[in-house]
């Protein structure tokens, strides 16, 4: 679809074709936000908005994913470029700024806002949904909500939509998510995708988007999108064949859960279930559903030893403990990432990301000159997790030489360098190291790889 920038002063106008609006400022602020019109887009009717919110502050990013969804389903879609992962104090101020610019400046259905987001910026969709009356629904990315009390979802006064990768290391957080809010009778739905830590496919953000319309016209706030829905659901069931047809049986299942749940006052009952029975008749279905089930119980006691025993060691900093670590790591990738079976694969592929990502957060807590051992326990686990971090290997690197290890330096300059690392200028520009690039060792080292010795 062609991508227009247009110039504020034909925003009163109809606008015949889909409109990107880039770099849209705000009065007396510093940031910027991105808006995508949909085809039909007019001044002289409300229309409904999703407010996405991206880890990065990609507006741009962040809209484009929505945009199809936006055309199909007649959604305003805003996305900030000032508001990213940081303090999150000042992200729910920029976020009330950038809330009230975009309702005041577009024609905006105030019964019909909604908030989406990926990873911290799902967090933080969540953050407003929870202390705002206004908003009707949430589509959650990669992550459920914060963990502080104040924006914790404890009355039911929006839905959820959230949507995870079945190799995201947050998976099993968005799961317990689920839990939680069904105990707490929200009306809540999970979409699960093939993919890691990353924004969902376009058809799973079509398909929350529906979603979104779908929930809204049960809760009478998008009556005029009543008579689609008959159209919705065809759609949701060729969704559900395209799981089914990719041998993803179990999945399939819990989808058309998904479609019982919202269909259910549109839709003949009886049909639904009718639906329900042939999935379980499918000779995959409870191979599946049992496989699924054995890797949730080995998840959740994985995650308990980790989050237990690895800031005690990293404490400790005493490397002995790194053999632990060795044979965790070792074992997830004989035992699962190695393994035919599809949940266990994944199981595999979440618990390295979770092993990395709680190393990555234990960082910021040793940040003193005096915390030297620390931040190199870390850093040689990340290498031990993901052998082609380099950048983990450079943090080896520096530190070591610190410490005055050059006989580990060069151990671990060796492991770099046998991991396919070739980039001799960024060692050559690489602080701290500068003692290490000296020595002969080091020269004879790079050389046997085939590369440039600079000294």
């Amino acid at each position: 679809m062609k991508k227009i920038t247009l110039i504020l002063c034909l925003l009163g106008a109809y606008f015949a074709n889909a409109q990107i609006l880039e770099a849209l400022t705000i009065p007396n602020s510093d940031d910027t936000y991105t808006v995508y019109l949909p085809e039909q887009y007019r001044e002289d009717k409300k229309w409904p908005v999703i407010m996405v919110f991206s880890p990065t502050g990609d507006g741009a990013e962040a809209v484009e994913t929505f945009e199809e969804s936006a055309d199909r389903y007649g959604y305003v879609i805003a996305a900030s470029n000032g508001i990213k992962n940081g303090n999150y104090q000042e992200n729910l101020r920029r976020s009330r700024t950038f809330y009230t610019e975009v309702i005041n400046r577009f024609s905006i259905d105030k019964n019909a806002i909604y908030m989406a987001g990926f990873s911290g910026g799902a967090r933080l969709a969540m953050s407003i949904a929870v202390m705002s009356s206004q908003i009707k629904g949430v589509i959650a990315c990669g992550a459920s909500f914060s963990n502080v009390p104040a924006y914790i979802p404890t009355e039911n006064k929006f839905f959820y939509i959230g949507i995870v990768g079945d190799q995201d290391f947050n998976y099993n957080e968005m799961l317990q998510a689920m839990n939680y809010l069904e105990q707490k009778k929200f009306d809540a739905n999970l979409l699960v995708f093939s993919g890691g830590h990353q924004w969902p496919p376009s058809q799973y953000i079509d398909k929350a988007v529906r979603l979104v319309t779908v929930k809204s016209i049960n809760k009478n706030t998008r009556p005029e999108a009543q008579d689609k829905i008959g159209e919705y659901f065809k759609m949701d069931l060729a969704f559900n064949q395209d799981l089914i047809a990719d041998n993803l049986v179990y999945r399939a299942y819990n989808d058309m859960n998904v479609n019982v749940s919202n269909y259910r006052f549109t839709i003949d009952k009886d049909s639904l279930k009718s639906l329900q029975k042939e999935i379980r008749k499918n000779k995959d279905y409870r191979k599946q559903r049992n496989a699924w089930n054995e890797v949730r119980r080995i998840e959740t006691y994985k995650y308990i030893d980790y989050l237990t025993f690895l800031p005690q060691d990293v404490a400790r900093a005493d490397l002995e403990s790194m053999t632990y670590w060795q044979q965790q790591v070792d074992s997830i990738k004989n035992n699962f990432l190695s393994s035919p079976i599809r949940e266990k694969k994944n199981l595999g592929a979440r618990l390295l990301g979770f092993l990395d990502v709680a190393a990555s957060e234990l960082t910021s807590s040793y940040s003193g000159t005096d915390q030297l051992d620390n931040k190199l326990y870390i850093a040689i686990l990340q290498t031990l997790i993901d052998a082609k971090n380099y950048d983990a290997y450079l943090k080896v690197l520096s530190y070591t030489v610190q410490k005055s290890e050059y006989g580990m330096a060069l151990y671990y300059l060796d492991k770099m360098l046998k991991n396919g690392f070739k980039d001799t200028q960024l060692l050559d520009k690489q602080q701290g190291i500068a003692l290490l690039r000296i020595q002969p060792e080091y020269n004879e080292l790079l050389e046997s790889y085939g590369l440039e010795a600079r000294y």
